[in-house]
Formats: structure tokens, sequence, C-alpha cells
């Protein structure tokens, strides 16, 4: 049992390890096209010096000259609440509009379904600026400011927007995959048997289907966090969040690009790989 540990934890770390190297290498990629003529010597001592600097947290700058330490952790942790918190209403927001269709809308959901896909199709930048042409339409109109389009310093952020620009396809997606899982279930004859037995609907739906298609929402993790980490970039460029997606817009630079990419992908390796542990251990 030890030794098995001991083995799961060595394989975990040389995964980390891999991950790491894996976007320094391809992070330096740039230095290799310098100049559109092939520079190997040059990354080859790129991917060397970063590697150094990565892996010992030295010397790293954003933009040859300042510490990157302190400008961008901050700017990570700022990062991860909002996409946490947007994380969090999508998917309570699916659930609930999930469980009105199967309750109530049953006989509709296939309309209903067909017009989430719909507006799934307009691009999330759209639904950023239509949001933003919203607020100040009603500003105009109305002469009330109730929601902040953009942000302008720390004392006048935007919040309402963003999370609702970023969670938006998340809650789209999520609603659509939760209520097809859920009418795939129902079908299934373990459902027959629990009606039989009595069971209440609500009940069979809050113990037996969602314990169930608990597993395949998981498997949907990653996409769900692909998709909102390419949304991050727009919703902090947009609405001048200080976040470090819009950072890494300001100051382009190969130490900062891969510094993050290793910042951002650190938490959801552990994520996925606790969830793997325990889809192992059931």
């Amino acid at each position: 049992m030890l030794k098995s540990s001991a083995m799961r934890f060595i394989t975990l770390v040389l995964q980390y390890i891999a991950g790491v190297f894996l976007f320094i290498v391809i992070g330096s990629l740039p230095v290799l096209l310098r100049n559109l003529t092939f520079d190997t010597e040059g990354y080859f001592n790129s991917v060397k010096d970063l590697t150094v600097k990565i892996f010992t947290l030295s010397n790293l700058t954003y933009d040859g000259q300042h510490e990157m330490l302190p400008a961008v952790m901050d700017r990570f942790f700022y990062s991860m609440k909002t996409l946490g918190m947007a994380l969090f209403a999508a998917t309570a927001m699916s659930f609930l509009l999930s469980y009105l269709i199967v309750l109530f809308f049953e006989k509709k959901k296939d309309y209903i379904l067909s017009f989430i896909e719909i507006i799934r199709s307009i691009p999330d930048v759209l639904w950023m600026f239509l949001l933003q042409a919203g607020v100040i339409w009603l500003l105009k109109t109305f002469g009330v400011k109730f929601i902040q389009t953009t942000s302008l310093g720390s004392d006048n952020q935007a919040v309402l927007l963003p999370l609702i620009s970023l969670s938006l396809p998340i809650f789209l997606f999520l609603a659509q995959v939760i209520v097809l899982k859920i009418f795939e279930e129902l079908d299934k004859p373990y459902i027959i048997l629990a009606k039989a037995k009595g069971l209440s609907y609500f009940y069979m739906l809050n113990v037996h289907v969602v314990r169930n298609i608990r597993q395949d929402l998981l498997g949907h993790f990653k996409t769900i966090i692909w998709m909102m980490l390419s949304t991050l970039v727009m919703v902090e460029y947009i609405f001048n969040l200080d976040g470090l997606m819009k950072f890494n817009i300001v100051y382009v630079s190969v130490e900062l690009f891969v510094f993050s990419c290793i910042l951002f992908f650190t938490p959801f390796f552990l994520i996925y790989r606790l969830i793997e542990f325990r889809r192992l251990s059931i």
C-alpha cells in the first residue's frame, strides 16, 4: 500500500514536471522563428535559460527589468477568483434551468434546447459588447447607472458584467448537457423499477439521476475549463480587468507567457488528478 502510494506520488510529480517542461519548449518557439529565420542555437539557449529560471524561480522578469512574481501573483489570484465565481454561477444556474425544463417543460424540451443552441452560436465577444451597449442605453434613457460597464481603477471595478459574460457560455453548454443526460437516465430500467417501488419523481431525480450523471459531467470538466480560459482573455481585455490574462496582453514576453501558463496549469492539473484518483477508487 505504501509502495503503491509512493509510486503514485512519484508519477504525479514526473507528470507535472513534464507538463511544465512542455510549456517551456512550446513557449520558446517564437525564439526559434525570430526575424523569420531559424535560430536553433538561440532556441535551445532560451529553453535552457528559461528552465533554470522557472525551476529555481530566480531572475524572472516580465519586461526584462521588473521582478515577475510580485506583479503576477496578485493578478493570477484575481483571475482565478473571477474564474471560480463564474464557474459556480454557471453550474448553479444550469442545474436550476435543467430542473425547470425536466419538471415543467418536458414536452417542450426539444424547442428549448434548440433555442439554447441558437444562443450558443452567437460569438462571446458580441455578447460582451451587447451587454455593455444595453447598460449604456439604460443610462442614457433613464439616467440610472446600476452596473459598471468597465473597470476604471480599484474603486470602480466592473464585476457583474464580466461574470455574466464569462459564465453565460458555460451555463448554456452545461444546461444542454445536463438536460440530455437527465432524460437519458430517466429512460433506464432502474428508474422504472424505482417508480414501481413508489419512490417519488423528485427523489429519483435528486438522489439517483444526479448521482449517475455526475461522472459524465466531470468528464466535461476539461472542456469547460478550456472554454472559460479562452473567454477570460476577452473578458479581462474588454472590461479592463486587472487580471493575469490582460497583463500578458500588455507585456508580451516569452517568460511571462510560459510562467502564466504554468500558474494556470498547476491547480487544474491537481484537480484533474484528484478527479481521476476518485474515479479509480470508486
